[in-house]
């Protein structure tokens, strides 16, 4: 049998919507574009959304608001995909990474509190790195595989520090955490629609926020720094072309209308997993804290750092196509001039080297889920 590793759930109006787009033309930021950001902004919990290219264009754009330059520092996660600590550079910035939760596997909170009290000190109400004598301006955190950061510690930390705060929302779409939904911490957030996500556009992100000040500039900025005052040719600001097109929000507009059925049909699946996985010795299954109803995105169990690859090299073998989530970002090439090394972040290097992505999506089927488990069991305990 072959089990992908993801995939996409077009059960709803994408191919009627699609079709009414064509029949009118318009085919960027039309009635579908401002439908799509006012359901997501809403389920989120915030007043505003801007539709952007990607995920990684609307953390960008957040991030360029800030005017950041070299002497910057902002504090992620290295648990992560690349594109939440690549912004940081791209806009100006130096990432600077702060480990993470062994259960959760998002930022510890505790560590993020202990690393500004031990690396910076204040000069004239500003924080500057002891070594590196680079300012702190904030904090871009990342939700990890559909878990939230525990947001009530973090923002009592950006907030007694004077620090920025962006929340990379980008893998929890859904999630309800005790303290609010994913997608409502900080002072904006940003989602992706990636095909693999909760719900998709193919490509494309949004931006989220109660700011109005944040919602008009990140309107301009995605289209060219072009106000919504400005006439045709003006632009206000220095911007980018991150629009998205009408006929991926259109695709956005169908998914939202299923987002509960899409969201309960991955709990399920993660549910089914969780239940028979937990039986195997050897798999170490996702933890969700008791108090948080999560929105699933993968579904990564974790093995002994010594078998992890056979293990991974098995299940492709027999048709599973499986992941590691996530190399360590300050390992890679491009981070090299940073100069960390591999156990700087002790959890996040252990975490990294027992990480395996196995099949999950909306639509998975039950017996794709029985043959998978049955044979994880077979490759770890016969």
């Amino acid at each position: 049998m072959k089990v992908n590793l993801s995939g996409v759930s077009l059960k709803g109006n994408e191919l009627k919507y699609l079709k009414n787009i064509l029949k009118t033309g318009i085919l960027s930021i039309g009635k579908y574009t401002e439908e799509f950001e006012k359901r997501v902004s809403k389920y989120a919990g915030r007043k505003y959304g801007v539709s952007v290219s990607s995920g990684t264009a609307g953390l960008f754009l957040l991030l360029m608001n800030h005017n950041l330059n070299e002497n910057d520092e902002v504090i992620t996660s290295p648990f992560s995909f690349v594109a939440s600590s690549n912004v940081i550079i791209h806009a100006g910035g130096t990432p600077k990474f702060c480990d993470i939760d062994d259960h959760t596997l998002c930022m510890s909170a505790e560590k993020l509190e202990n690393m500004i009290e031990c690396e910076y000190k204040s000069i004239n109400g500003k924080l500057i790195n002891k070594k590196t004598k680079k300012k702190l301006r904030g904090v871009l955190s990342v939700d990890i595989f559909g878990n939230v950061c525990d947001y009530k510690k973090i923002e009592r930390i950006v907030k007694k520090n004077g620090l920025f705060l962006i929340e990379d929302s980008c893998e929890a779409f859904g999630t309800e955490s005790a303290y609010g939904m994913a997608g409502s911490f900080g002072e904006a957030s940003v989602f992706a629609f990636y095909p693999n996500k909760q719900i998709t556009t193919g490509e494309g992100g949004m931006i989220v926020t109660d700011s109005r000040d944040t919602y008009l500039k990140m309107r301009a900025l995605r289209n060219q720094g072009r106000k919504d005052m400005d006439l045709w040719l003006d632009h206000s600001f220095l911007g980018y072309n991150f629009r998205i097109d009408e006929l991926s929000t259109a695709v956005g507009v169908a998914q939202m209308e299923r987002v509960e059925e899409i969201l309960d049909k991955r709990r399920i699946a993660a549910e089914y997993y969780d239940n028979a996985l937990s039986k195997i010795k050897g798999v170490k299954i996702p933890h969700t804290p008791k108090s948080q109803k999560n929105g699933w995105f993968v579904y990564v169990i974790r093995v002994d750092e010594k078998i992890r690859n056979k293990t991974m090299d098995s299940l492709i073998k027999n048709g599973i196509s499986v992941r590691p989530y996530f190399t360590p970002i300050h390992t890679q090439p491009c981070y090299k001039k940073f100069g960390y090394k591999l156990n700087d972040f002790p959890v996040t290097a252990s975490v990294s080297a027992e990480t395996i992505a196995i099949p999950f999506h909306t639509d998975i089927k039950r017996r794709e889920q029985n043959y998978v488990i049955r044979k994880i069991d077979e490759i770890l305990n016969s």
